[in-house]
């Protein structure tokens, strides 16, 4: 026997003790590498607390969007190989539809082609109108209604162009003022970016007709500016909202109406009092029409948005919607779940529709724990919290399995969408960082400056990093952190935050290659 084997032997009982013992959690502060004082212990408990939180609250959403996942994965087996019956029940007596279209700032060229797509619309000419709401200056407005007029005389459709000189509102001031010049029985919302296939509108319709009191429909992205961030998003809008979108309704979840096409009954939004003067009216309308008992449907049609090019637009479109959810959380909350006309699950998946934006800060959140942790000197968490972890990791597993395949179905092959979930992956981690800090100001805050996509191809890139100064202050966060380490000898969590350092050098590596 060498003189090394007993020290091995040693060594080997002990870490079996020691993990038996971490597993029963006798270590109710986690493996720590140096004596904890009053201070730490107030911190460390505050720290795990929110850590649990946050990893319950995230394990919930995560086995969500995998059962929608695989439901919307049913449906498209389902649809891919049955015989096409939609719109075969159509009655002969369709109703007058007026289509509602806020803009501003909007380019010309944008604008003549949401009307050139209208255009195709299969629904009867004489039947529906088009009413563009500006809140743009009186000189461009007016040449905007001289391009309209002469394009809407060719293509034979009757359009308004109504001037908006009272600003305020946001988007649904903007759509109740369209309502005033409404003569339709049905009213029909779309942004000027939404494509609409030549069903789109008989489709909607029809389901009405049905006994639904409001319909919407998926949406996928399109882009007007080739490049890989652009590629990206259409990815993300294309796979990714068949889990949000058409998975929650096919599961009787939350039927949330996207701003971007809706198609409603006029008695029933007069019933609920019109929109919202709110940057989210669309999941105010939603949350107003279920605890109302008013049915929203889903149609079995696509349309299509333009996607963002750049990061910074991104991050404006991210965080108008995150501010959106916090606003209705902190407005109708309490109508969700008092209402008796909406369902327990529907309740609950109404607060995890509303909270999705806001859980992109999660991953900032882990971070900043991460190096909290590490300063305190703990190596290993709580057994409860690295159960938690661990459970998380597997879950988030099933769900990158049903988006590679869902990826496949919309037209997407397994290489490209592997590297395009990593990066959306990469993308949301580097986000996490402005939308938790965005998260704190919408709590506190119901006045949010309201900044439209930018749409169309002659848009100017933004470029300025002063788009990226949330992301970029971590670093100073980290070297004060790592600079703490080593003064108080603590090298061996220091991994930990060569590891964050290593994640968002590549995710910033990808956004700043397109913040210009």
């Amino acid at each position: 026997m060498s003189v090394n084997e007993p020290i091995s032997i040693e060594v080997r009982e002990l870490t079996k003790q020691l993990i038996q013992q971490y597993i029963m959690n006798q270590y109710p502060w986690g493996l720590i590498t140096r004596p904890l004082t009053p201070i730490s212990q107030a911190v460390l408990l505050i720290t795990y607390i929110i850590t649990i939180a946050m990893l319950i609250l995230s394990l919930l959403q995560i086995i969500v969007l995998t059962k929608y996942g695989i439901k919307s994965l049913g449906y498209l087996r389902e649809m891919k190989s049955a015989v096409d019956q939609r719109n075969k029940a159509l009655t002969s007596r369709l109703p007058f539809v007026t289509i509602l279209i806020p803009i501003k700032g909007e380019s010309t060229l944008t604008i003549e082609r949401s009307l050139q797509n209208i255009a195709r619309l299969s629904y009867p000419k004489d039947l529906f109108e088009v009413i563009y709401i500006s809140d743009d200056p009186e000189y461009y407005v007016n040449s905007i209604i001289n391009i309209l007029n002469n394009l809407s005389h060719r293509l034979g459709i009757n359009v308004k162009v109504i001037h908006r000189t009272d600003n305020s509102g946001y988007k649904g001031g903007a759509l109740n003022y369209g309502l005033r010049y409404a003569k339709g029985d049905v009213i029909a919302i779309f942004d000027v970016d939404t494509i609409t296939p030549s069903n789109y509108l008989l489709s909607a319709v029809n389901k009405l007709m049905m006994g639904y009191d409001a319909v919407t429909a998926v949406w996928r992205g399109y882009y007007t500016i080739d490049n890989a961030f652009s590629r990206l998003m259409k990815f993300m809008y294309d796979v990714y909202n068949e889990v949000f979108i058409r998975g929650r309704f096919l599961s009787n979840g939350f039927p949330a109406i996207s701003g971007n096409n809706i198609v409603i009954w006029r008695k029933v939004l007069n019933a609920v009092n019109g929109f919202c003067r709110c940057t989210g009216e669309d999941l105010d309308l939603s949350i107003k029409l279920r605890a109302m008992g008013y049915r929203v449907g889903l149609i079995d049609e696509y349309v299509a948005c333009e996607v963002p090019s750049t990061y910074p637009s991104l991050k404006r479109q991210f965080s108008r919607w995150l501010f959106n959810g916090i606003w209705n959380m902190k407005h109708n909350l309490r109508l969700l779940l008092t209402s008796g006309e909406v369902t327990t699950w529907e309740k609950i998946d109404g607060i995890l529709w509303m909270l999705q934006f806001p859980s992109i800060s999660f991953a900032a959140l882990s971070m900043l724990i991460t190096l909290v942790l590490s300063i305190i000197g703990v190596l290993i968490p709580p057994a409860p919290i690295l159960f938690l972890e661990l459970l998380n990791a597997i879950i988030v597993l099933s769900l990158f399995v049903v988006l590679l395949v869902l990826g496949k179905h919309v037209g997407y092959s397994i290489p490209n969408s592997v590297i395009q979930m990593t990066r959306s992956a990469l993308l949301m981690i580097v986000m996490s960082f402005p939308m938790l800090v965005y998260s704190l100001e919408s709590l506190v805050t119901d006045e949010w400056e309201w900044k439209s996509t930018p749409k169309g191809p002659t848009n100017p890139r933004y470029t300025s990093l002063r788009d990226l100064i949330h992301e970029l202050s971590l670093i100073p966060i980290i070297i004060i952190t790592i600079v703490i380490l080593i003064l108080n000898n603590q090298i061996i969590t220091i991994p930990y935050i060569i590891s964050i350092i290593a994640i968002l050098a590549y995710g910033l590596r990808f956004v700043i290659a397109y913040a210009r």
